[in-house]
């Protein structure tokens, strides 16, 4: 057993990996526009997500490497990962905050029709992406079970 929860944390630890050397070259590209786009450049917003992810994927390969030495703590990361009632918690609050930001953007929508015809159709164009995509998986998994 304990042989495939390393194999588990070793994938887990390389997925990791792979995304902070991604996250690393998108934000040397970001750098290099930065240094070299002159004034009107707006990869701030790039750099500093990327920044970001650096940091979450660090972290996250600590702790996955700490974990491959010691075994308990790697029956411990496991055991919170496949917690069914931290799933189930998951998967509810996420219909929820789908269900709450659709209203929001909704509502977004109707405001911007009085002020701004392009903001009105952008957020509707959101709205129906966001519906679009619900139902894209909704039809799939009718299907998957």
């Amino acid at each position: 057993m304990m042989e495939n929860l390393k194999k588990q944390a070793k994938k887990t630890l390389a997925g990791y990996i792979a995304a902070l050397a991604a996250a690393i070259a998108l934000w040397s590209i970001f750098s290099a526009v930065e240094m070299f786009g002159g004034e009107n450049n707006s990869s701030n917003f790039g750099t500093g997500f990327c920044a970001g992810v650096i940091a979450f994927m660090a972290i996250n390969i600590l702790r996955y490497s700490t974990a491959l030495k010691n075994d308990e703590k790697l029956k411990k990361l496991y055991t919170a990962e496949k917690d069914e009632q931290k799933k189930l918690i998951c998967e509810k609050s996420d219909v929820s905050a789908f269900k709450a930001i659709l209203c929001i953007v909704v509502l977004a929508a109707m405001g911007a029709s009085f002020f701004s015809d392009t903001v009105f159709y952008t957020l509707i164009a959101v709205m129906l992406t966001l519906i679009f995509v619900k139902e894209g998986f909704r039809f799939y998994y009718r299907r998957k079970v």
